[in-house]
């Protein structure tokens, strides 16, 4: 085994680590959950809906002790919502990321140890 070979993967996984981490500490515009286009009809029997070309509206899903929650998204809010949810799948992404990294950093230290560890006898 080139234990060399394993520090460097370690080093580097290391400085990625550090890298979301920086990103990671000072989020900007977060807003959870996820934006979806939600076509419905207003129930005016005069209206263009009545004869089947539906309203569009932006809505944002959360889930809430199990349970999901539409929250309606008004379209001078629209630009800032859908930046805000972006940057949480973002953020949701980052997270991911460095819980991998952890585990192969463990991973790797774990192969380190087993390959240097002797036996008393």
């Amino acid at each position: 085994m080139d234990i060399s070979r394993l520090r460097k993967e370690v080093y580097l996984l290391d400085s990625e680590r550090k890298e979301l981490q920086d990103r990671s500490v000072k989020p900007h515009n977060i807003i959870r959950g996820s934006l979806y286009t939600i076509y419905r009809k207003c129930g005016n029997p005069n209206c263009k809906c009545a004869r089947g070309e539906k309203h569009a509206g932006k809505y944002i899903s959360i889930s809430k002790n199990g349970k999901t929650h539409l929250t309606y998204v008004r379209k001078k809010d629209l630009k800032r919502v859908e930046k805000g949810t972006r940057n949480y799948k973002a953020y949701q992404n980052n997270l991911a990321r460095i819980r991998e990294i952890n585990e192969k950093i463990y991973t790797i230290l774990e192969a380190i140890r087993d390959e240097r560890v002797k036996e008393y006898k």
